[in-house]
């Protein structure tokens, strides 16, 4: 009987990873989503932000629309007595949105909902306002913080 001679030691090297590398992959993941996460939530800030804009689109359409009219800011009552896009505007994230006239100066305020990234994210105010004494000269933003604000606002 005959028995083939087997070598006490292999010299196969085992495949995988160490512990190290392991470890390693992991910290450097780690680092990535502290970077990344903070501006996912910035990016959906600020989207949510921009729904403000497009939701009083027809608010600003119909202020714009009476100034050329009467020649100056409307009071609050002409707009609400419009209704339409001017009544009550609201939105997925937008609570609502608000119409006052002030010294030559009018403004629409928008709240947002609690449960939206701009609530939770906001320090100071999770209103945006956006004012204007000459539609036909444009809108300003102010409000939220600048990095909450909507492109559109911003001005970049």
């Amino acid at each position: 009987m005959q028995h083939s001679a087997q070598p006490a030691i292999r010299n196969k090297k085992q495949g995988g990873f160490t512990l190290i590398e392991l470890m390693i992959v992991v910290a450097i993941i780690g680092v990535l989503a502290s970077i990344a996460v903070p501006q996912y939530q910035n990016y959906t800030a600020r989207a949510q932000a921009s729904e403000g804009l497009s939701v009083t689109a027809g608010m600003r359409a119909d202020i714009a629309e009476q100034y050329s009219l009467q020649g100056a800011m409307p009071d609050d009552d002409d707009i609400d007595s419009l209704g339409g896009t001017a009544e009550d505007p609201s939105g997925r994230y937008v609570q609502n949105a608000t119409y006052a006239e002030s010294e030559g100066t009018g403004t629409i305020t928008v709240s947002y909902q609690s449960g939206t990234a701009i609530a939770n994210q906001a320090e100071d105010s999770d209103e945006l306002t956006i004012s204007t004494s000459d539609p036909s000269e444009g809108w300003s933003c102010g409000g939220l913080e600048d990095s909450l604000l909507p492109a559109g606002c911003r001005g970049d």
